[in-house]
C-alpha cells in the first residue's frame, strides 16, 4: 500500500512539473522502502490446499491384457511385432474429455497418437501397433485433457535368432 501511495504522489508530482525533495541515504529515483519479515510459526492454518491434484488412479504399460480389455501385467521390454497398450484408470471424468497416449522415439520423433472421448467413462486402454518399429527405446505419455498425467519409457528389443 505504501508502495502504491509513493508511486501516486511520484506520478503527481512529475505531471505538475515540481521537483521532490529525495529522502536521506538514497539515490535519485530510488525508492526507501521497509521490509518486515512476517513470522508464521503460531499461525493456525485451518486449511490445507494440495500442491498437484493427480486425476489418475492409476495407469499400467504392457502387452496383456485382462477379460475387461485393460492392461492386466505391467512390462517395460516388449519383443518386435508384439502391441504394447497403455490403460488409464481415471478418478474424474468431466464431459467433453478426450484422453491420450502419445508414443514417441528416442529422437522425439512421434510413431502414434491414440486418442479417445470418454463421454464420462474412467477407464481407457490404447495401442501402439510395434510391426513397423525398430528395436529402440520408446516413451509412452498419458494426457488427460492436454496435460500429461503419467510417462512411462519402455523398449523394443531385438529379434533373438535361433540355432
Amino acid at each position: 500500500m505504501r508502495k502504491l501511495f509513493v508511486v501516486l504522489a511520484l506520478l503527481s508530482v512529475v505531471g505538475c512539473g515540481k521537483k521532490v525533495a529525495e529522502p536521506a541515504g538514497t539515490k535519485p529515483g530510488q525508492v526507501k522502502t521497509n521490509v518486515t519479515p512476517t513470522d508464521a510459526r503460531n499461525a493456525k492454518i485451518k486449511e490445507t490446499l494440495p500442491i498437484e491434484i493427480s486425476v489418475l488412479e492409476r495407469s499400467a504399460l504392457g502387452t496383456k491384457l485382462g477379460p475387461d480389455g485393460n492392461v492386466s501385467d505391467s512390462q517395460d521390454v516388449f519383443k518386435p511385432g508384439e502391441p504394447v497398450y497403455v490403460s488409464m484408470w481415471l478418478k474424474q471424468s468431466p464431459s467433453g474429455l478426450q484422453t491420450s497416449v502419445q508414443f514417441t522415439d528416442a529422437k522425439g520423433k512421434e510413431v502414434g497418437w491414440p486418442r479417445q472421448e470418454m463421454n464420462g467413462a474412467k477407464v481407457a486402454t490404447f495401442k501402439l501397433d510395434t510391426t513397423k518399429l525398430a528395436p529402440g527405446d520408446y516413451k509412452a505419455q498419458c494426457y488427460w485433457g492436454m496435460n500429461i498425467e503419467r510417462e512411462y519409457t519402455f523398449r523394443i528389443e531385438n529379434a533373438k535368432k535361433k540355432r
